[in-house]
């Protein structure tokens, strides 16, 4: 368990996929750029295969967005998106409803 300033700590964020494509080496990354209001973001996600680039273009999604950068061979990932679901179930992004902008803070 964590107290409600540990979790307050985590900063999810409204973000707008602006752009996204497979990221040819890889078996299950798509490379997405999402707009958080004030600035743009690439994320890399596994779940190609799951969602097809293009269908995640325009969509609002909710991304934690103070992740330290990480790594990657392909690229710096600036955040992560948030999904739920297993293996068994599929994977489902979360997302919210209309009326929310890049840029709102999820409370």
């Amino acid at each position: 368990m964590i107290d409600f300033d540990e979790f307050m700590k985590v900063d999810l964020r409204v973000a707008k996929v602006i752009d996204a494509e497979n990221v040819e080496q890889a078996d299950k990354l798509i490379k997405i750029t999402v707009d958080l209001g004030k600035e743009q973001r690439i994320i890399f996600a596994g779940i190609k295969g799951i969602y097809e680039p293009d269908s995640l273009i325009g969509r609002n999604i909710v991304v934690v967005a103070n992740l330290e950068p990480r790594k990657m061979r392909f690229g710096v990932s600036q955040g992560m998106l948030l999904a739920a679901g297993d293996d068994q179930n599929g994977v489902f992004l979360v997302a919210p409803d209309s009326g929310a902008t890049p840029g709102m803070r999820v409370r």
